[in-house]
């Protein structure tokens, strides 16, 4: 699955159950209230915008949804990496 995509699923998982729309989403996200939707349509996203949008969804995933389990979760990356003590 491409980067964009995952930021596209995550921001359509996301939304719906917090009930806002994809539009006040990227606004929260990008500053631009079409960057999700031009995600979608098949625009591009730097590296850095990319990866600052899973850090949010990741900091802020509700408890009682599930992470999409074919996109990497940052956290759980952490724990996977870090020593054990």
């Amino acid at each position: 699955m491409m980067m964009t995509q995952q930021i596209v699923q995550l921001a359509d998982r996301y939304s719906k159950h917090v009930g806002i729309a994809v539009s006040t989403l990227s606004m929260r996200l990008f500053c631009d209230s079409q960057k999700i939707d031009n995600l979608r349509a098949g625009k591009d996203l730097l590296t850095k915008r990319f990866e600052a949008a899973v850090q949010f969804f990741d900091e802020n995933w509700p408890v009682d949804v599930e992470w999409p389990s074919d996109i990497p979760r940052p956290s759980v990356a952490e724990r996977e990496e870090a020593p054990a003590a």
